[in-house]
């Protein structure tokens, strides 16, 4: 299944249901709403304190991925925005708060 939030070509949906299989959907649905609350609080300083490079990278994928979240949408459609998140930013993690390293790194690959 396909979400109009993630076209079909993205190369995240190869593995997907099997990687969702293996994985605790409420495990990393909790995850993935730490990440959020982590990048996307009322309080910009975690945000402004990113390289300009690092918040490009995971600006417009995060926001996909709360989308994702917030309708409570298929497990495989959640593990492809977290694989979307993950290989969008992870060439620009060197530095990053270890906080955001942490929760980036327990994404599905």
């Amino acid at each position: 299944m396909t979400s109009s939030l993630l076209p079909s070509w993205l190369p995240d949906w190869v593995g997907a249901e099997e990687i969702s299989a293996e994985t605790n959907s409420d495990i990393l649905r909790m995850r993935v709403g730490e990440l959020i609350d982590l990048v996307f609080t009322e309080d910009t300083i975690f945000l402004d304190s990113l390289s300009e490079s690092l918040e490009s990278a995971l600006i417009s994928p995060l926001g996909i991925l709360g989308q994702i979240h917030d309708m409570d949408a298929d497990p495989v459609e959640l593990v492809v925005a977290c694989r979307l998140v993950r290989r969008s930013v992870i060439p620009y993690l060197d530095g990053a708060p270890e906080s955001l390293r942490i929760l980036i790194e327990a994404l599905p690959e």
